[in-house]
């Protein structure tokens, strides 16, 4: 059995084929975390459990709130809610020692999954993954005696209040209420159809779609502009000033300004920014989040991070930064939650167009322009783990880059090569290491301008090895990764228009 095991959780398919989340599996990583809880202290662990809207999900929530009972772990039932609405409640709880979601995120409907939390609200470091790895084959539900059954109490009323209470108390409220403003909501049948409450609190009348929690989407989870032409037609026929689409666990928002145009995903967490960032502060992106944040941040220090949440998290811990964030529209404000927030960034969007008096379209069309390129090429067997492995290694001994003719970039140490090689119709990727070599190909086409842009370099290209390959120069970035939840390299990058 195959998952796709990361830094937030894991995830498998639920009907059948694929690298399958079966009931056997869910029971052993939920029994592994509370042995693990119990490793660090906890002899009764008081666990938060959550779960998203999809058809799979109460029954996966009922198989681990049995194994956490039967484990002896008490247990605070949050029923369907949002993922940032467990970690707020953990985290602000000081008697609660980790989190539970149900949720295959912005998945498609076959998928599932388990993300844990620790006592902080965080997903859970590597070591802690490690530790409840060695854990799952002698994971099995034990035989308790009658006292050490764990108790279940409902909690999701409770801890949905604090969470919009603590994002409510950071807003400028009055400012915002005062405009009035008219806002689509798109739910994406999950719990996010909650915010139309906090929403309404800040004077907005709320027109909600894809509101039905009838354990299926209606349209694809993943909350990017391919997938908003619903929202679009809603804002248009509504007039509406801003539309916000949420992904089935409420984490990520994306955007559809009053003209019913879709806003890049790019683009949320540069608008949040603008509108909680000062000179002298700090804010928070990864590797492959949109350069267009340090050309519209003027006297504020942008920091990039590994990817993922966890990540992110991290560094704006360790920097004191106002804000985190990924190209992906999740957004982590502190004074709210120290999580991925949909909510807390609809509401900074909210901030943002009050404060500066402003139509979304007119914010978003004054950001710095810079083209995005999003591709998959396939990884061979073995592959992800290969390139993420010499990833690893070239972090310490960087490598060197260099044009090989007017086609080809090349990456190498001396043991190792990465060469991204391009014709009239495709983009190969080569991968020449002493024991191994692997190829991966994409259609060129969506990456010849940005390609094209980096060889013709005047300067050397900077090379950043924080989390995959980055190159950047010329007004142009590349990155290289293997993706974390997929068998598939990710080719991100940006061109800026000129």
């Amino acid at each position: 059995m195959t998952l796709k095991v990361g830094i937030s959780g894991l995830r498998g398919t639920v009907d059948g084929t694929g690298e399958r989340l079966t009931a056997d599996t869910v029971v052993a990583w939920v029994q592994a975390f509370v042995g693990y809880l119990q490793s660090q202290g906890c002899t009764r662990p008081l666990i938060a459990l959550g779960h998203d809207a999809r058809r799979s999900s109460p029954a996966l929530a009922a198989l681990a709130r049995g194994a956490l009972l039967m484990a002896g772990a008490d247990l605070l039932d949050l029923g369907l809610t949002l993922t940032p609405t467990v970690q707020h409640a953990v985290r602000r709880d000081s008697r609660i020692d980790g989190g539970l979601m149900i949720t295959a995120s912005h998945n498609p409907l076959i998928w599932n999954g388990l993300k844990f939390v620790d006592e902080d609200g965080y997903f859970l470091p590597l070591s802690a993954w490690d530790a409840i790895g060695q854990r799952i084959d002698d994971a099995t539900l034990p035989a308790q005696p009658l006292d050490q059954v764990g108790h279940a109490l409902s909690w999701g009323e409770e801890a949905w209040q604090a969470h919009q209470r603590a994002v409510l108390a950071a807003l400028p409220r009055e400012l915002i209420r005062a405009k009035r403003y008219r806002v689509a909501l798109d739910a994406c049948n999950g719990g996010a159809a909650r915010w139309v409450e906090p929403l309404r609190a800040l004077g907005c009348e709320v027109l909600l779609l894809h509101s039905e929690q009838d354990g299926f989407l209606a349209r694809e989870a993943e909350p990017i502009p391919a997938n908003l032409a619903a929202l679009r037609s809603l804002v248009l026929s509504s007039r509406s000033d801003v539309g916000f689409a949420a992904d089935p666990d409420g984490d990520r928002l994306a955007l559809v300004d009053g003209a019913g145009d879709a806003v890049s995903e790019e683009h949320t967490v540069v608008l949040a920014a603008q509108a909680v960032a000062q000179r002298g502060d700090r804010v928070v992106a990864n590797v492959v989040t949109t350069h267009a944040l340090e050309g519209a941040l003027p006297g504020i220090e942008v920091i990039r991070s590994a990817v993922g949440e966890m990540n992110v998290v991290n560094a704006v811990l360790a920097h004191h930064a106002v804000l985190g964030g990924e190209g992906s529209g999740g957004i982590i404000v502190p004074p709210m939650n120290m999580a991925r927030d949909g909510l807390a960034a609809a509401t900074l969007i909210l901030t943002l167009m009050a404060q500066r008096d402003a139509p979304l379209k007119t914010l978003v069309d004054a950001l710095p322009r810079w083209q995005a390129v999003k591709e998959k090429l396939p990884a061979p067997a073995d592959g992800s783990g290969q390139l993420a492995a010499l990833m690893q290694r070239w972090r310490t001994a960087v490598p060197t880059v260099q044009a090989e003719g007017p086609s080809t970039l090349r990456v190498g140490d001396g043991e190792a090569t990465v060469r991204l090689q391009w014709d009239d119709q495709q983009l190969t990727l080569v991968v020449e290491q002493p024991d191994s070599r692997f190829e991966s190909r994409t259609p060129v086409a969506p990456l010849r301008a940005l390609l094209t842009r980096l060889r013709d370099r005047a300067e050397p290209l900077t090379i950043d090895m924080t989390d995959g390959l980055k190159l950047s120069g010329n007004g142009a970035w590349l990155s290289l990764r293997a993706s974390n939840t997929e068998p598939i390299f990710r080719l991100m990058g940006e061109v800026a228009e000129r």
